[in-house]
């Protein structure tokens, strides 16, 4: 399955501690690291402190805005979480009021406060985490495997900077698979797959989609609260074409199958990487590497590895203060030249995708010009009880299971 997500080997070849992750919410639990946020009185967004139980970020801001009685718009995040968690996070609100209790099932506000600066997508520094690992199949996970595969993956340049399965649909894995019908520009093939993956889906609604392809029909069978499925199948039935139905979703929504596309494809050049040298932050020849602070999140701007300084950088990855970069590819983005270049268009050339194919012409606010992602990271604080719970934090962006993946071996 790993291999679905562009996935393709583990760094470590020890056999992990075994046992498993989310038996329930409360075996995943995340509260975000923010940034720092000036408190003022009267300022002009109402900050809110959220403690949720298995809720997906986009339909909390959703449901919160409609009890707010404003626009979706008017609140933003630092981070989305995934939905098979408890999970604490701040939301940016844009108003002048304040309002009462907020009663919304399985979320409890911690915290509220004012303050002139907005949150902003990334306006974080990291996720403390605190995962159960539980018994799989009658066996018990064993903490001091656990703790032979983290020296051993610290040895070989830390925790692949994998994105993790909840990057491409917790439930229907195929949410870079939309991004990449978007990106070659097969707009009613992604809205379909959207709405009917048969794949992954076997409800009568979605089959019923896939065999008659009438969404007046179908409004009439989709529940209520599938709200994005049938958005689309609403714009399909009053236009006749599913050609411009992802302008009724979220942007940043419709935004998730792009990224996901751009995470596939680093998955699958890192994963090149990791098999090419056995070292997760070994730079290569045409590399770039950028210096990181203690959460391993980028802070200054990338230098390009040559004979000249491959030395101080090697000593740079060794002491945790750089990693190599990968693109993630868009239309801005620029291969890397020499051994790591050829990975990357290895796998570029194999999607037959370019890079200015994600200049979408229908959709041009889905357009992506591209960015970065550190090769691998070390999370800080890192512990496992002798009850196997895990105790760590990570960097911005970074996903856990990628690092429960090398302890686990597996998702």
């Amino acid at each position: 399955m790993d291999e679905k997500y562009g996935i393709g080997c583990f760094l470590s070849a020890l056999p992990g501690m075994g046992g498993k992750i989310k038996g329930t919410p409360e075996d995943f639990i995340v509260e975000e690291i923010p940034a720092p946020l000036a408190r003022t009185d009267g300022g002009k967004y109402l900050i809110l402190k959220v403690r949720l139980r298995e809720w997906d970020t986009n339909k909390f801001l959703i449901t919160l805005a409609r009890h707010l009685r404003i626009s979706r718009k008017r609140i933003t995040y630092a981070g989305t979480k995934d939905k098979f968690a408890v999970t604490t996070q701040y939301f940016c609100i844009n108003t002048p009021e304040n309002p009462g209790l907020l009663q919304i099932g399985d979320a409890e506000v911690i915290e509220a406060f004012r303050t002139d600066k907005m949150i902003r997508l990334g306006d974080l520094i990291g996720n403390a985490f605190t995962i159960a690992i539980t018994e799989e199949d009658g066996q018990r996970a064993s903490v001091s495997r656990g703790m032979e595969t983290y020296e051993d993956v610290r040895g070989r340049g830390g925790f692949p900077n994998f994105f993790g399965p909840q990057r491409f649909g917790s439930i229907r894995a195929n949410t870079h698979e939309i991004g990449r019908l978007l990106v070659m520009g097969d707009y009613e093939a992604a809205v379909r797959k959207y709405i009917y993956d048969p794949e992954y889906d076997t409800e009568d609604y979605r089959v019923n989609f896939g065999r008659h392809s009438d969404p007046a029909e179908s409004l009439n069978e989709f529940p209520r609260h599938l709200i994005y499925e049938r958005s689309l199948l609403g714009y399909m039935a009053e236009h006749g074409t599913a050609e411009g139905a992802l302008s009724n979703l979220p942007r940043n929504l419709s935004m998730m199958f792009v990224h996901a596309y751009q995470s596939y494809l680093f998955n699958r050049i890192l994963s090149f990487r990791i098999q090419a040298v056995g070292n997760s932050s070994q730079p290569m020849s045409g590399d770039r590497v950028i210096p990181v602070d203690e959460f391993f999140n980028p802070r200054s701007d990338p230098v390009r590895v040559t004979k000249f300084n491959i030395d101080k950088v090697s000593a740079l990855i060794k002491e945790n203060r750089a990693r190599p970069i990968i693109p993630l590819f868009g239309y801005q983005s620029d291969f890397s030249q020499g051994d790591a270049g050829e990975i990357e268009h290895k796998v570029i050339d194999a999607e037959k995708v370019l890079p200015g194919n994600f200049r979408i012409k229908n959709y041009p606010d889905l357009s992506s010009s591209g960015d970065t992602r550190i090769s691998s990271f070390m999370p800080r604080d890192f512990s496992i009880s002798d009850d196997a719970i895990l105790h760590f934090s990570l960097g911005r962006g970074m996903y856990a299971t990628s690092l429960t993946r090398e302890l686990l071996k597996g998702f």
